[in-house]
């Protein structure tokens, strides 16, 4: 615990700078955490074969050029044209490699493709999410849901937890838990956006009830966020992606529930933006 809290510590004292900061500072540590994550995603995937250093090396610089693309369209550099000539050379690519490697079955194709677009849809959100004119604002609002949703989870499971939410994924996760967790973030968001003036995310506007709403929605995503990773690592039979952070595992450990919300809030913003 004493490990943990120390990794926290460091952690927010780098990462709360950056995101103040933000800009270039902030793509380039996101364009990193991506990177890592595809890493952290391959080697797990490739736990029980040989790993090639030339294809993991490829998919990294698939995740990190994917990113870049994403983030260029986030913030009006290019058009969607060039995020979809990365995902379409990316299946060809793939393709190649299912007819001509007789070790890349189906299972290794459809991995390229979560350990490649997974982590940069995900860090690209973050990326136009702090473009907006309110940016840290809005990242603010995404780490209170997801982090208030996480904590008061863990306590309202370890307290009135009697209903396992998904006992073959995560064993102490309880539907009281997750009720209490969604709830207290509700209440705490809330508390943040009247604190801090946060009238727009994107086009959408932050009445009280689109906000209650938006906060459900986002402290949800997240929690299948989280499973989803875990559900990962059960089936792989790891316990961290990484130990990257002491106390924390890696970066999927850490950004699991935030990547998953920051994709679902990002798409929400598209759509309302576009109607």
């Amino acid at each position: 615990m004493k490990v943990r809290v120390i990794t926290g510590a460091i952690l927010a004292a780098v990462l709360i700078p950056v995101f103040v900061i933000g800009g270039l500072l902030l793509d380039i540590t996101l364009l990193l955490f991506c990177m890592v994550a595809t890493w952290e995603l391959s080697r797990m995937f490739r736990k029980e074969v040989s790993t090639s250093k030339i294809g993991l090396g490829l998919e990294i610089v698939l995740s990190g050029g994917l990113f870049y693309a994403i983030r260029s369209y986030y913030q009006g550099y290019v058009g969607l044209e060039w995020v979809f000539f990365l995902i379409v050379f990316m299946v060809i690519l793939g393709a190649l490699l299912l007819v001509f490697l007789e070790d890349f079955g189906s299972k290794e194709f459809g991995n390229l493709f979560v350990s490649v677009m997974y982590p940069a849809i995900g860090f690209s959100a973050f990326s136009g999410l702090g473009a907006f004119e309110n940016g840290l604002l809005v990242i603010g609002f995404l780490f209170m849901v997801t982090i208030m949703t996480d904590t008061f989870a863990y306590i309202f499971g370890v307290r009135f937890g009697k209903h396992r939410l998904a006992v073959k994924i995560s064993p102490k996760k309880s539907i009281e838990g997750s009720i209490g967790g969604t709830i207290s973030a509700i209440i705490l968001t809330m508390a943040y956006i009247s604190f801090v003036k946060l009238d727009f995310i994107g086009n959408i506007e932050m009445t009280i009830l689109v906000s209650i709403v938006l906060i459900f929605v986002i402290s949800c995503i997240g929690q299948i966020g989280d499973l989803v990773a875990s559900k990962l690592k059960r089936d792989h039979g790891i316990k961290d992606y990484s130990n990257l952070f002491p106390g924390h595992g890696g970066v999927m450990d850490r950004f699991d529930s935030a990547i998953f919300a920051a994709m679902v809030l990002m798409l929400i913003t598209e759509v309302v933006g576009s109607l």
